[in-house]
């Protein structure tokens, strides 16, 4: 399990460490009753703060890339893990009766289970091009996050890990053109990748992190299937009008390698299908 610890150093790549964030400064009532947010931001909290699963999983299966390996372990472990760190110190400040040592307890156990290296892609340039949509989603969730809320503490927290994921996306997608040039997979092979890890922004991380964080936080409530899709629509309803799509959507049509025409074609048309499939 990883170590929550409450000093941070500056990390190679990062601006800013936990002790920057004044969560003494927290505006209590612009986010109390905001139960949603408070899901939203345990969840994501959870799933930062075990990232050193995932970065062994990555370290392991890049193997003998030492470029990879380094950054893995010195840049982007130490960020993820410090994202899951203020995160944490936002949510037991904001919602202090909420008991999130003993929630991520139960959902490591889970998360655990099913984080393995079976989950990477078939080849190392395909998982780099499945990251650069995990890296567009979190990039996105985080500019998402900073509009849904008027907390100024929270505001700046977003930022910084927005930020953070954005510089994440440039080095997956650096390294993925690298493996282009020598390993190329196909086009068709590359946009099947994409469309397969976007269709899992509903996976077993994301799903057991806010069923952990719902069993505690409402203990007189079942927890099901239901409870998560309610959480996802509500959610939905709130994001249509502020979700970053157009930022999203360039992201996410990079690593296709579109020639400039195609490029100014097909974004247009990705932005106004993802503008329809919020409305539905």
């Amino acid at each position: 399990m990883a170590m929550v610890t409450s000093k941070h150093q500056r990390k190679q790549g990062s601006n800013w460490s936990v002790d920057d964030i004044d969560f003494e400064g927290i505006e209590h009532s612009a986010v109390a009753r905001d139960q949603d947010l408070m899901y939203l931001l345990a969840a994501a909290s959870f799933v930062e703060i075990s990232s050193d699963l995932y970065t062994h999983n990555l370290v392991q299966y890049f193997h003998g890339d030492r470029e990879i390996e380094d950054w893995l372990l010195n840049t982007w472990e130490p960020e993820e893990l410090q994202h899951g760190a203020a995160l944490r110190r936002y949510v037991t400040r904001a919602w202090p009766t909420f008991d999130w040592d003993s929630a991520y307890r139960d959902f490591y156990d889970d998360y655990s289970r099913f984080c393995g290296i079976e989950q990477l892609g078939p080849t190392r340039a395909l998982e780099l091009a499945a990251r650069c949509v995990v890296e567009t989603g979190t990039a996105s969730m985080y500019t998402l996050l900073g509009q849904l809320t008027d907390e100024p503490v929270l505001q700046q927290l977003t930022e910084h890990i927005r930020r953070d994921e954005i510089r994440h996306y440039s080095h997956f997608y650096r390294y993925f053109v690298r493996y282009q040039m020598t390993r190329p997979a196909t086009r068709l092979a590359v946009l099947r990748t994409l469309w397969a890890r976007i269709n899992e922004v509903d996976g077993e991380d994301a799903y057991y992190a806010f069923k952990h964080v719902f069993q505690y936080a409402a203990p007189e409530q079942t927890f099901d299937e239901r409870s998560y899709r309610a959480f996802r629509q509500r959610l939905l309803g709130r994001a249509r009008e502020l979700y970053p799509v157009h930022m999203a959507s360039k992201m996410l049509l990079k690593p296709l390698a579109l020639g400039p025409r195609v490029q100014r074609t097909a974004l247009p048309l990705v932005v106004a299908g993802a503008r329809l499939l919020m409305r539905h």
